[in-house]
């Protein structure tokens, strides 16, 4: 099964903003590149497939009013505008008014064929213009598909981007193997820290242990009093871990990285709940051991 996408595709420049020069138009850092250089335009009387429109209606299909215009919302908020302001673009050296007519959210992750302005059809379907066309099928049919093509259509520029999505892919995956064993190399380098903590206070457990037996506490009120003090130290411990590990992650996705940070409320409470449990079990190791202290040597030594 092969499945094909065509959408119109013209090259535009913005140079005005709200009448104001494109040079002198004030932006946030991460939406100046839309203004530099040429941009991708198209028209469509219907919103493209899984567009997303967070405010304004889109226009109607047999629209052929003055131009208007489907903006990407993350860039009209860095840029200042909003529906009803217009961007000047300048297509083969015609400057047209576009109306902000809808913001919609553009997923620029997806690879998929994308476009900053998408305007109502009418005046730009006059332009002379190329169409970008996208092919998925079998990885066996793409040699076929593109030697048809360029036989049957000699002007047809055809690009193989699988083998380029499969490098990407496998650099992502050897960038996330490389993340979790960095992970796995914390948390065993964690567990020995908390190994040697319990193994440097267990001279301390064993003399306590020794005097609570003499005064007649029982193995039984002896292991449940630790566990309790563990399961704590566990908790506080996982709890702060939580809280340092979250604003951390917080502030490399959203300030380094410029992204949208998502709290993981079920992994933050496994996280907590798996410290206090390898709190627990070490814990309970050095209890064991401590209650296997004879009380006799240790007194008549004290």
């Amino acid at each position: 099964m092969v499945e094909v996408k065509r959408v119109p595709s013209l090259r535009a420049r913005v140079v005005a903003v709200k009448g104001t020069p494109a040079e002198q138009w004030e932006t946030t850092p991460e939406t100046a590149w839309a203004l530099r250089g040429d941009r991708g335009l198209t028209y469509s009387a219907l919103p493209p497939a899984g567009t997303q429109v967070v405010e304004g209606p889109w226009w109607p299909e047999d629209y052929r009013g003055p131009p208007l215009l489907s903006f990407d919302a993350g860039i009209a908020k860095g840029w200042g505008v909003g529906l009803g302001d217009v961007i000047t673009v300048n297509v083969l050296g015609r400057n047209i008014d576009l109306k902000i007519a809808n913001l919609r959210n553009v997923d620029w992750r997806g690879l998929g064929v994308n476009f900053t302005l998408v305007a109502s059809p009418g005046l730009l379907e006059a332009a002379p213009h190329t169409h970008i066309a996208t092919v998925r099928g079998d990885a066996a049919q793409d040699g076929t598909i593109l030697r048809v093509l360029t036989d049957a259509f000699p002007n047809i520029t055809g690009i193989r981007v699988r083998d380029a999505l499969e490098a990407v892919a496998a650099l992502l995956g050897r960038v996330g193997t490389a993340l979790t064993a960095i992970g796995g190399v914390t948390l065993l380098a964690g567990a020995l820290v908390l190994a040697g903590a319990v193994a440097a206070g267990q001279r301390q457990r064993v003399r306590d242990a020794v005097v609570l037996k003499t005064i007649g506490a029982t193995r039984a009120q002896i292991r449940a009093a630790w566990a309790v003090e563990y399961a704590l130290v566990g908790l506080v411990a996982g709890g702060l871990a939580a809280v340092a590990g979250s604003a951390a992650a917080w502030a490399v996705v959203v300030l380094v990285m410029q992204g949208q940070w998502v709290l993981l409320p079920g992994t933050l409470a496994a996280t907590v709940l798996g410290c206090a449990l390898l709190t627990l079990l070490c814990g309970q190791v050095g209890t064991a051991l401590a209650l296997r202290a004879r009380p006799g040597p240790l007194l008549r030594n004290e």
